[in-house]
């Protein structure tokens, strides 16, 4: 069997059995009900049809009380009567206080001797047509329907006619008929029930799994590796909640595969490129110590200190790449944060300015800066800040020529102070211009100058930290000017 079948074999059973278990249920229920309001309006009927017959009783035998004595031999004549009139009936005659004066019942297992009056009264004052019930001296605690009417003889009250309208016998009887109603009610109502069950389960089934294999089918054409595989839905009920939940997860999946397979490519770029980067300086280390070990007793002074000058400068250099290398995976990784407090950036302007001086003097290049003594203070990471300084005008001066100009400005606006950092160099092809954010990359005209492609990687890094962006604007033979902005520090 198909994992599909199984679903909707599953699902089949677990909606039919909560479909059969609601409708057993309520079979039950609307059974109980229909018996409970068709006992009530039984006796409710009965109660109306023969609620004035205690009176009839009364006005065939008036007056009941002679000299304050009961004609008992008339009562019992006029009760038998009304027996064999109403055989379900049984009488009584009471006293003011609800004692049982005399009785006609079809056996003797009268068990108790008084009336309760309270429902009695009820009977007499009803303002309604709601059923009330009264004592069965026949069976204490199983009230019953009656019919009550007062006896006033002289304008004194000399008790009451009580008749049970529904005696065991009546009850017995209905009792049966009862059972009898309710299995032919029972087996009837299942059985629509059911039917109507089975069709509205049916449909109800064909409905849901309609959307459901939809789902289904999509889920493992996404496992199979179809990533781009999306649920077409309306927006309407609970599947379709499941299939807006599924096209979220998948397009998310999607763009982490993406960017996963974007990171692998990345990474392998970065090996080649960290092995390329180290391997050049490391072999120039390697063999220029051992020409000055194979040399040791032929090689000049002169020749000696070339070659561990050029020892050196290999290691600065290698230094350099594994230090930029560190500290961008650090700042990639978040494992460094920000520590921002208040900055004067024209100040650290100037001290970068002036340790740049002398590498700028070599190569004959004029570094300015323009700022005004007023600005107010900025809020950030001042040794981050400063290593954003730094690595522009290290690359500025990198890709200058000789009597070229760098230039650092700073202009005060509204929402902080505005970096611009330009040089009048050799200045960036338009299609590079996107890439040089981008780790290891350097451009196609870096004539040898020495670039670990890591400097505006963790410039860019840096000012993502303090919710900054760079812009660039650079034309070939022209020159380049950075743009960034630096927060005004807000005082409490």
């Amino acid at each position: 069997m198909t994992k599909r079948n199984k679903i909707f074999n599953s699902l089949y059973w677990k909606v039919s059995g909560i479909f059969l278990a609601f409708t057993v249920l309520l079979t039950l229920i609307f059974i109980l009900i229909s018996v409970k309001f068709s006992a009530d309006y039984n006796e409710e009927a009965q109660q109306k049809i023969n609620g004035e017959i205690a009176i009839g009783a009364i006005n065939e035998v008036t007056p009941i009380f002679v000299d304050g004595k009961v004609k008992k031999e008339a009562i019992h004549v006029l009760m038998h009567s009304a027996m064999a009139v109403h055989p379900s009936i049984e009488v009584y005659l009471l006293d003011p206080e609800g004692n049982i004066i005399t009785y006609v019942v079809p056996t003797k297992d009268v068990k108790s001797d008084k009336v309760d009056l309270g429902p009695i009264k009820q009977f007499l004052n009803r303002s309604n047509d709601r059923i009330i019930r009264g004592d069965d001296p026949r069976n204490p605690g199983s009230p019953k329907i009656f019919s009550a009417a007062e006896i006033i003889e002289e304008n004194q009250l000399k008790g009451y006619m009580y008749i049970v309208l529904a005696s065991n016998q009546y009850t017995s009887v209905m009792a049966s008929l009862q059972n009898s109603f309710i299995l032919k009610l029972g087996v009837r109502s299942l059985l629509v029930a059911l039917l109507l069950t089975s069709l509205l389960g049916l449909l109800a089934i064909w409905i849901i799994t309609r959307n459901l294999n939809k789902i289904i089918n999509a889920v493992r054409s996404f496992k199979e590796g179809n990533h781009s595989v999306r649920i077409q839905h309306n927006n309407k009920g609970e599947l379709d909640n499941m299939a807006e939940t599924f096209n979220t997860m998948a397009q998310t999946i999607e763009q982490n595969i993406i960017q996963l397979k974007s990171v692998e490519a990345l990474r392998k770029e970065l090996i080649a490129n960290v092995s390329h980067d180290l391997r050049s300086p490391i072999a120039s280390i390697q063999g220029f110590a051992e020409t000055i070990l194979l040399k040791d007793d032929n090689i000049a002074d002169e020749e000696r200190t070339k070659y561990l000058n050029i020892i050196l400068q290999n290691s600065e250099n290698l230094s350099k790449l594994v230090n930029d290398l560190f500290e961008l995976s650090k700042l990639e990784s978040n494992a460094q944060s920000i520590q921002p407090e208040p900055v004067q950036v024209a100040e650290l302007v100037q001290d970068v300015a002036d340790k740049f001086q002398l590498i700028a003097k070599e190569k004959n290049i004029s570094i300015n800066t323009i700022y005004s003594k007023s600005l107010p203070l900025v809020y950030a990471d001042i040794q981050m800040t400063d290593r954003v300084f730094q690595n522009i005008l290290d690359n500025a001066i990198k890709y200058c020529n000789a009597n070229d100009v760098v230039t650092i400005e700073l202009e005060l606006q509204n929402d902080g102070i505005l970096v611009k950092i330009a040089d009048t160099g050799k200045g960036i092809a338009e299609d590079e211009l996107p890439n040089i954010f981008t780790r290891y990359y350097k451009g196609k005209k870096t004539n040898g100058a020495n670039s670990t492609g890591l400097g505006l990687a963790i410039v860019k890094k840096i000012l993502d930290l303090h919710q900054s962006s760079i812009k660039v604007y650079s034309q070939l033979n022209k020159g380049t000017r950075f743009e960034f902005k630096l927060p005004l520090y807000q005082v409490a």
